[in-house]
């Protein structure tokens, strides 16, 4: 082999390495890798819950049920309605715990659980529970998450509520349904903004089928 060859052949193998190494020390820098997809839960910031902290004026009227296949309404008397702050926290939990219908295979089971019933595997009713439950036991978030129940026919009322977004969930679980075969469980929900001294009546909180959310 030449002489220029030579150097043209260890030129290249140069220029090769040069831009490999460059490509590794550019990765490595903390701005430049790419944001990986989180699963953690963001921490509960309490100054997000400042504006939901004072007095209110805003009311809120509607119904909770959840819909047959066939279009059929089931109500439960007495069903908790809980209004939930819409702050980073409670969405995380919101569209991990209640949009998603599945229990989760790594979720260990609450401390509630029996060893017969953490033997099983969980309903999606189960999840719900648990998760509703989760939220409820937040002390620092306790203070701004607000519960009615609804009367026999599903229908419910919230008084003195500050501006903000919402969710409004309820777990219906059996339902009115005359037989057994025709009795439901599961998730209602409706995502709200109100303004101030808003009024908001007609609200439909179900289990978003047949287009109603």
């Amino acid at each position: 082999m030449s002489l220029r060859n030579r150097l043209l052949c260890a030129a290249v193998t140069v220029l090769l390495f040069g831009i490999l190494w460059s490509s590794q020390a550019w990765a490595t820098v903390p701005g430049n890798v790419p944001p990986a997809t989180t699963t953690q839960s963001p921490p509960l910031n309490e100054k997000d819950l400042l504006t939901y902290k004072l007095k209110g004026r805003g009311t809120l009227a509607g119904q909770a049920f959840l819909a047959s296949p066939s279009g059929k309404a089931f109500t439960q008397a007495g069903v908790p309605i809980h209004l939930i702050p819409i702050i980073p926290y409670t969405r995380y939990w919101f569209n991990h715990s209640v949009r998603t219908t599945s229990c989760s295979e790594t979720e260990p089971p609450t401390a509630s659980e029996t060893a017969e019933t953490a033997s099983t595997s969980r309903t999606p009713t189960d999840c719900a529970r648990e998760a509703l439950t989760r939220l409820q036991t937040e002390k620092r978030l306790a203070p701004y998450l607000r519960t009615t129940r609804a009367n026999p026919t599903g229908h419910f009322w919230f008084t003195k509520i500050p501006a903000g977004r919402y969710y409004i969930v309820s777990l219906i679980e059996g339902g009115s349904g005359a037989h057994k075969e025709e009795q439901l469980s599961g998730l209602a929900w409706l995502t709200i903004e109100l303004d101030t001294s808003e009024k908001l009546t007609n609200l439909v909180v179900t289990d978003c089928k047949n287009d109603l959310c």
